[in-house]
């Protein structure tokens, strides 16, 4: 069997730690784009991109994809980088040489982490091959827009079979789309294990004594809305309580207020790995108040770390976080119950020890970790 898996730089963390297990049971080549757009993720922060256009080995015109030694196999880590003021246009030309590419190397089964952009639409000629991981059943507040639902509709409709990474919303995702159920695999995501290998002690960054996290990206659905006012009254009765909010992106509400509270930090700009490791490490657990989701790549980074979560009922958190035993799980835009729950744990760290117990038997080797979400995908490439 030869897989060729389609990554994503946005989606790095996941690609890497999924292809760690993925490449012990069979032949898998990893093809990661790189253009002047997606130059950034989380397991890759590329400053300089390789001045040529084409399908290259990583290391080749990447040298410090080196690190990645022992993650992954380096002779199988393709770079398909398009480079230039044009590069949009040069991209249609770049995805026709990952077509013939494609073609050549004879794979099995070729697995997609995100549905083809426009100029990507050529590859759906070996649709058939296909396997596309769905992420987001459902676009997130905010990213909604005409060419999504266009990109997003043509998937569905041509690539034969859709891996979908959360059971509440399998039957919602059949019916908007109007899917046969065969066509659509149930699987789920683990604790995002790269992060394991990214060396950070702490030492560069600072790093408060004891504090929770929100990390990632800023967008109007993570519920910071409702957390920094939550922060407030945990500070009435936990004075000693920190938060930082870890990421980059444009806040939809004025935020100043809460910048000269020296309670909250906010870090409002790209975190490379090694200071988000540091961060989650250090932290006594994270939070994730969102108002709409499906998965969250921000907990399975915690878990990589055994840190407990407090998540809101929304999408497939609660399957993500099983309540009282990972972490906790609150209704969404609730203030008052975000508090409460942060003050709960912070008082109580023979609580959060437990659940990171709990979190580090079920993810690292029971069946919620890679080895064993790898092996039933493989039946489905079969």
């Amino acid at each position: 069997m030869k897989i060729a898996y389609l990554g994503k730089i946005q989606l790095s963390d996941v690609d890497l730690s999924y292809l760690h297990e993925a490449q012990k049971l069979a032949d898998v080549d990893y093809i990661m784009e790189v253009n002047p757009r997606f130059l950034k993720g989380p397991a890759f922060n590329i400053g300089h991109i390789y001045p040529k256009s084409g399908l290259f080995k990583a290391v080749d015109i990447y040298p410090e994809m080196i690190r990645l030694q022992g993650q992954i196999d380096l002779e199988r880590f393709y770079i398909l980088n398009t480079c230039g003021r044009f590069w949009l246009f040069k991209s249609f030309v770049t995805n026709i040489l990952l077509l013939v590419f494609l073609i050549r190397g004879k794979y099995t089964r070729i697995h997609l982490a995100w549905p083809p952009h426009v100029y990507e639409l050529v590859l759906y000629f070996l649709s058939r091959k296909m396997l596309l991981t769905v992420h987001d059943p459902f676009p997130h507040t905010g990213n909604n827009s005409a060419i999504v639902r266009f990109r997003r509709k043509l998937a569905f409709r041509l690539i034969p079979r859709l891996i979908i990474l959360n059971r509440k919303q399998r039957q919602d995702f059949l019916d908007f789309y109007r899917l046969s159920p065969e066509r659509v695999i149930n699987s789920q995501l683990s604790c995002y294990t790269y992060l394991r290998s990214v060396a950070s002690d702490g030492a560069s960054f600072a790093i408060p004594e004891r504090y929770i996290l929100f990390a990632g990206k800023i967008s109007r659905y993570k519920g910071l809305d409702y957390l920094l006012p939550a922060m407030k009254r945990v500070h009435r009765e936990c004075p000693d309580c920190r938060l930082i909010v870890a990421g980059g992106g444009k806040f939809h509400f004025d935020t100043t207020e809460y910048e000269t509270l020296d309670y909250i930090g906010i870090r409002n700009r790209f975190i490379p790995d090694d200071e988000m490791v540091a961060l989650i490490k250090n932290c006594a657990f994270m939070v994730c108040p969102y108002t709409d989701a499906t998965q969250s790549g921000v907990i399975m980074s915690a878990f990589a770390f055994n840190k407990p979560v407090i998540a809101t009922d929304v999408g497939g958190l609660p399957e993500m976080v099983k309540d009282r035993h990972y972490g906790l799980i609150i209704k969404e835009k609730d203030v008052d119950a975000l508090a409460e729950s942060i003050v709960s744990l912070w008082r109580d760290p023979d609580l959060t020890a437990s659940f990171s117990e709990e979190i580090h038997r079920d993810y690292s080797t029971g069946e919620k970790s890679w080895r064993h979400i790898a092996a039933l995908l493989f039946k489905e490439y079969a």
